[in-house]
């Protein structure tokens, strides 16, 4: 009498969780996009569980054969246990959706879209906060640091040199803010991966949820399909619900982060006196000569005693033109040595030593560089690693515990090796 009423209580099941399906996919925000309809999917997977039970046991009806119809009455229980599953998981992300459209205020969102802006609104949007106030200290720094000056002059055989490096004691402190930079660069890049795992795991829930209730619902597949069941609860509904822990401890703390970080200021030195003058176009000129691929004096020379010698010796009776090319060129060669030896020297003497004094002074290296990037730069780095690792850890570490425990009750393999020494 008992087997005679399973498969009426079976076709009830089935009418009773399609129109559950039904009701609650209704309710969702129509999509083009299929895996948008999770819900009606679940409810096909099962039709077609109850479908493959169905024709099995008119088969093993029609050719008598016993063991067939025995092994459909017994599948029956697991069906129903399937679709109780079903209703469980439909239900469970339902009502977490439902928890996220009620702890942020917005309609039309869902928990995996909640936790995708916090990682993109708070923990990437501080991070770059963070990135952008340590390039800048890099670059005043690293400008500091590498700036260099020597002026040398050579008379016959002796020559006279006087070069300043004040802010080279900056490379080490330079080194450790793009130590710094890369740090937060990798959180970072953490925080968007995380955006990305929970974009993928909506995706693959659509489609392993229905898989995992179609294979839970067999003997031979049931253990595979109970761990895919509860694979996909653990990554597409508990692990993006952990980020609301997350949210409220990384809440608690940012502050104080961010007031760091907005600290982050390092002198602007500037770029050195003169150096206008120096890069300007028409200076270039000079060096280069009008002969860029000869340059220096050999181009002014060949430039300005040409034309003066070639007019001489066609005007002039008895004058040669090479004695006038070499008369003229000693006179261009001691100019411009003179020339380019004297501005170095004035220019070192007049500006830019006193320059190299002023910004090269301890008082002036720890007040402006190192205190700040001590006091608030690295504090600010150390900090955002540690939030981030917080943000990282609670949800897997939640998300790893469950998964255990749901592929438990969902009839899958408890023993998750690796995992399950990691829980």
């Amino acid at each position: 009498m008992r087997g005679k009423q399973k498969p009426s209580r079976l076709i009830f099941s089935l009418v009773a969780i399609l129109f559950l399906l039904q009701s609650v996919n209704a309710a969702q925000s129509t999509s083009s996009n299929w895996y948008d309809n999770v819900y009606f999917w679940v409810g096909i997977s099962i039709a077609i569980s109850a479908t493959f039970l169905g024709l099995a046991y008119m088969a093993g009806k029609l050719f008598q054969i016993q063991m067939l119809t025995a092994w459909v009455k017994i599948e029956v229980n697991e069906l129903a246990a399937s679709m109780i599953i079903a209703v469980f998981c439909v239900a469970l992300i339902a009502s977490v959706n439902t928890a996220a459209q009620f702890l942020t205020g917005e309609e039309n969102t869902s928990v995996i879209d909640s936790s995708r802006d916090f990682l993109k609104g708070s923990v990437y949007s501080h991070g770059a906060v963070i990135h952008e106030k340590l390039s800048e200290a890099y670059f005043n720094a690293a400008r500091v640091a590498s700036y260099a000056y020597t002026a040398g002059v050579s008379v016959g055989v002796m020559s006279f040199s006087a070069s300043e490096s004040p802010a080279s004691g900056l490379s080490p402190l330079v080194a450790q803010i793009g130590q710094g930079i890369d740090t937060v660069t990798n959180f970072m890049l953490l925080a968007s991966a995380q955006s990305a795992f929970l974009k993928f795991f909506q995706s693959a829930a659509a489609v392993m949820l229905p898989v995992g209730i179609f294979l839970r619902s067999f003997s031979l597949t049931r253990k595979i399909g109970g761990v895919v069941l509860a694979a996909v609860i653990a990554s597409a509904v508990i692990y993006p619900a952990g980020f609301f822990i997350s949210k409220e401890v990384y809440g608690a703390y940012s502050a104080d982060m961010l007031s760091d970080a907005s600290k982050i200021k390092v002198t602007d030195a500037g770029n050195p006196p003169l150096a206008g003058m120096v890069c300007n176009p028409w200076m270039q000129r000079f060096v280069q000569s009008p002969l860029p691929f000869l340059g220096g004096e050999t181009g002014w020379w060949i430039s300005i005693c040409t034309p003066i010698c070639t007019a001489i010796s066609l005007f002039t009776a008895g004058a040669g033109f090479w004695p006038c090319m070499e008369e003229c060129g000693i006179i261009v060669f001691d100019i411009f040595m003179v020339i380019k030896s004297a501005f170095p020297i004035i220019a070192y003497g007049a500006v830019l030593m006193p320059f190299a004094r002023s910004i090269g002074t301890s008082g002036n290296l720890i007040d402006g560089y190192y205190e700040p990037l001590a006091e608030f730069a690295l504090p600010a780095v150390a900090k955002f690693s540690v939030l981030s690792l917080v943000v990282f850890l609670i949800p897997v570490i939640i998300a790893m515990t469950l998964l255990r425990n749901f592929a438990i009750i969902f009839g899958g393999e408890p023993q998750l090796y690796g995992i399950s020494k990691l829980v």
